[in-house]
């Protein structure tokens, strides 16, 4: 038996991570004891997992896709079993692949998973994930049905309650799902690596202007002019008529003795239908007498409000005829629901036995439905001569439907090569008429391989949004909803090009930088930071919407043609990645900032993090070459150029570098002047004088140029043009409106202020250095960020702050305090000033020289109300919540 098993250390992100490309749930499996005899186990897991269910193949699952089909980098894993003792990474693999494959049975589409670690007693996973209760009920079903699985052989299996509980189970959980149709073409995308996002009414394939959104078998494409001319079956027949293309005589009416006329014109036997409703819901065909039709038509008419429509029935076959993009891909032949006599069984017993299908249910997703034992069903026996208990010859089928539908309990077989040519024309003709790019034709005919011209037939409808659930059941092998994913994006990628940035500090500058640079080459770039998101030079939004949140809404906005994404620590660790793969990613650097929190106890665990980014880029990374932290974290990428970037031409590790063909970016002396270089294959590229970038300020902010190199190498590896780069640097400014909260100097004042967001000791002592070199009568220091988050942060920099600023207006950010663990007690706010003020004293400013506030509001006032003509005011604060304060803010410069 198995060692009884315990679920650990759930974590459930609502973006990807741990190499998924998709919402990812990690957590650990603890196994009481090593798992024996597992070789002779896993047989009969193979056996039993192919059986479970026949709806596997209609959800995109072969029987040998168990289990290694469903991760990512099998074989990879770890395992540490000692000699004698089976490893239990096949173990591994099947929980993930049952997992999943629950999963996609209540329709949600989730993909690959992963197997991080796999020991003797212990196995870790990144399991896909849509809903939460359906991912936990689903790891917990296959835990239950690998147990049951691999102590009992086929034959002898009895899964009773286990296989109750599933039902119940499956029946429930597939209310929440996506339909079918969604379903498979969002799976199908996934297998093509097209990004996948899911909305209320709709799934949306690609990225950005590159984005498809389908509902069901509706495209973005398909027209509501199309769409309403099909949904009005009397208007279609109206529009093909005029194309001379062939439907039933027939005409609308909207009362009882309108209908009667138009029967007895055309002969019985006649159809019914409401003009208005799909799925066959009210159509009665081969009407032949006015008892049945009165009644037919009575129940029709209390089914549609437009009227009905009455039209000559037409003998022959039912045909689905499948167009996308004006082409016929496929026709099935659709049989009404039914049995095939045995010769033994009664036609009760042979129903009975049919229901007993996995495929079948009463559901309205159910692949197929229960053959209902109704009234349409027994009149269908009397008009054979049979009865429920009758014995049907054997080879006999005993229709007991009037209508093919497989939302009737109707089966389908594939016939497509046996599509005459005229039919196919008419078929591609028909969906051209009504003006719609995926269309299924329901086309009545005695023989399809003959012409429509010779044996006679008629279209008796066209669907805008027809189910693929016939095209599955008739060829299921076939991937029809992949061949119109890819037909979807035959003439452009699925994907917009998309640009990561991590690190330290820098990452709103440098992604503001490469914003621009992108809004210059004329592209509708869109950013998300910690300071908001921006679309074109339009803010959407303010806060922090960097990483995850504002990535996805990025990535779903049908105008974004290129998205440019800050990802932060804590993005990382509390939400993942918005997206599975990046084009270029860039680590700035890995500085001492919320190191202690989150898991995250020193520089190169904090590296680590930071390179999860770099691993998802494709094209290109670039990495400081002057930070040995981020040097090292290229040997996790797989991106096939690594760019280096160095303030220093010098720098030992970028000369090695570039040395060796590849490439790099540095500040090379050029002409006297110091320019920003590019060196490919050891020829450098000189694209404009430093200084001439505004944001660098002549020099006197060095990490603005350590910035601008990386804006400059990414859009370098994204392939933009170097004219553009130049040009574009070049009007990028420290104003509030490109860059705010950066460096940002107002006017309007008697007396000069500067807001910067420096929240670290490395900002801090940046910001102190421009400040140095400012000329004022008496610089008043507003200090907002500082040891919010860690208390070692003041303790690095007091004597900085002490030897730069003459007065000083201590604050807080009482959320941030909350958090922090070096702050207890019953007030943890006040407790935080009070570490400050005994800190800034220690390093020799006087209680005269400060003052502090609780309120973050009133100290930016205070510091304001302090200043007079010749005085600088620093705002150490965060953005939106300063310049709401700051008089003239439109005026920073």
């Amino acid at each position: 038996m198995l060692p009884r098993i315990a679920i650990h250390q759930v974590r459930l992100l609502p973006g990807a991570s741990a190499g998924l490309s998709e919402r990812t749930a990690v957590l650990t499996l603890q196994l009481e004891a090593p798992i024996e005899r597992w070789a002779q186990m896993e047989p009969r897991l193979c056996a039993q997992a192919w059986q479970f269910s026949a709806l596997w193949p209609y959800l995109g699952i072969q029987a040998t896709d168990f289990p290694l089909a469903f991760g990512v980098d099998i074989g990879n894993s770890v395992a540490d079993a000692k000699p004698g003792q089976a490893p239990i990474s096949s173990f591994a693999d099947w929980v993930l692949a049952l997992t999943i494959a629950f999963q996609r049975l209540v329709n949600d589409p989730v993909w690959q998973g992963r197997v991080l670690f796999s020991g003797v007693t212990s196995v870790r996973l990144a399991i896909p994930w849509r809903r939460r209760g359906v991912l936990q009920t689903a790891l917990q079903f296959a835990l239950r049905c690998i147990s049951f699985w691999a102590e009992n052989a086929a034959a002898q299996a009895n899964p009773g309650r286990l296989m109750e509980d599933f039902q119940r189970w499956y029946g429930e959980a597939r209310e929440g799902g996506l339909s079918p149709d969604a379903q498979r073409f969002a799976l199908a995308a996934r297998a093509r690596s097209i990004p996948v996002g899911i909305y209320p009414g709709f799934i949306r394939l690609g990225t950005g202007v590159h984005g498809m959104r389908m509902d069901n078998s509706f495209t973005g494409n398909t027209g509501s002019i199309a769409s309403n001319i099909a949904r009005r079956k009397f208007l279609t027949q109206q529009v093909l008529r005029n194309g001379f293309l062939p439907v039933p005589a027939g005409d609308l009416v909207r009362n009882l003795r309108d209908a009667e006329r138009v029967a007895q014109s055309l002969g019985w036997p006649v159809v019914v239908k409401p003009c208005d409703l799909d799925q066959g819901v009210g159509v009665v065909p081969g009407l032949r007498d006015a008892s049945a039709f009165i009644a037919a038509y009575e129940q029709a008419a209390g089914l549609s409000r437009r009227g009905v429509i009455v039209e000559k029935h037409l003998a022959g076959d039912e045909f689905r005829m499948l167009v996308v993009g004006g082409k016929l891909w496929m026709t099935i032949l659709r049989t009404p629901g039914g049995v095939v006599g045995d010769g033994v069984h009664t036609v009760a017993q042979l129903v009975h036995s049919a229901n007993q299908h996995p495929l079948r249910g009463t559901h309205k997703r159910s692949m197929l439905m229960t053959l209902e034992w109704d009234a349409e069903a027994e009149t269908c026996l009397q008009e054979q001569g049979l009865r429920a208990d009758s014995v049907a010859p054997a080879g006999h089928f005993v229709f007991l439907r009037k209508t093919s539908n497989i939302s009737r309990g109707g089966t389908a077989k594939d016939v497509s090569a046996m599509v005459h040519p005229d039919n196919r024309l008419m078929a591609e003709r028909a969906a051209k008429l009504v003006g719609l790019d995926i269309a299924g034709i329901d086309f009545l005919c005695p023989d399809i391989s003959r012409s429509w011209r010779e044996v006679g037939g008629g279209i008796c409808e066209v669907n805008s949004q027809p189910s693929f659930r016939v095209m599955w059941l008739g060829k299921p092998e076939r991937d029809i909803c992949g061949e119109v994913v890819d037909w979807l994006f035959r003439n452009q990628p699925s994907s917009i090009p998309v640009a990561a940035i991590t690190g330290t500090n820098g990452k709103s500058t440098t992604a503001q930088m490469l914003h621009h640079i992108w809004l210059t080459a004329g592209k509708v770039s869109g950013v998300c930071t910690t300071q908001g998101i921006w679309i074109d030079t339009l803010k959407i939004t303010d806060g922090n919407m960097s990483g995850m949140p504002g990535g996805k809404m990025l990535l779903g906005d049908p105008t974004v043609e290129v998205a440019i994404i800050e990802m932060p620590r804590k993005g990382l660790l509390q939400f993942g990645h918005p997206c599975d793969r990046y084009d270029v990613a860039a680590l700035l650097n890995v500085q001492n900032d919320h190191i202690g929190m989150d898991g995250i106890d020193s520089l190169e665990a904090m590296a680590v993090l930071k390179s999860e980014v770099l691993e998802r880029a494709t094209n290109a990374v670039v990495v400081n070459a002057e930070d040995p932290l981020c040097i090292a974290m290229l040997a996790r990428v797989r991106a096939p150029r690594h760019i280096l970037v160095t303030r220093d031409a010098h720098n030992a590790a970028w000369c090695a570098h570039v040395e060796s063909g590849a490439p790099g970016v540095c500040v090379q002396q050029y002409c006297g002047e110091p320019w920003i270089a590019l060196v490919d294959g050891g020829q450098p590229h000189f694209v404009m004088r430093l200084w001439d970038i505004p944001a660098t300020l002549n020099g006197v902010l060095h990490h603005n140029e350590q910035n601008a190199l990386f804006a400059v190498a990414l859009a370098w590896a994204q392939g933009l043009p170097l004219d553009i780069v130049a040009s574009a640097m070049a009007t990028f400014t420290n104003s509030a409106q490109q860059n705010p909260g950066r460096f940002n100097f107002f006017s309007g004042y008697p007396f000069k202020v500067l807001l910067d967001y420096a929240h670290n000791p490395d900002g801090v002592v940046g910001l102190a250095q421009v400040v140095a070199k400012i000329k004022a009568k008496r610089k008043i220091l507003v200090c907002l960020n500082l040891g919010n988050r860690s208390r070692h942060h003041i303790s690095a920099v007091a004597k900085c702050l002490a030897a730069h600023y003459d007065y000083f207006v201590l604050g807080q950010d009482t959320a941030h305090v909350l958090r922090c663990s070096d702050y207890a007690g019953d007030n943890p706010a006040q407790a935080m000033l009070n570490f400050f003020v005994q800190e800034m004293q220690a390093a020799g400013v006087s209680a005269q020289r400060m003052e502090t506030a609780l309120i973050d509001t009133a100290a930016i006032q205070r510091g304001l109300a302090l200043a007079e003509a010749g005085d600088l005011v620093v705002l150490m604060a965060e953005e939106h919540l300063a310049l709401p304060l700051l008089k003239n803010s439109s005026h920073g410069g």
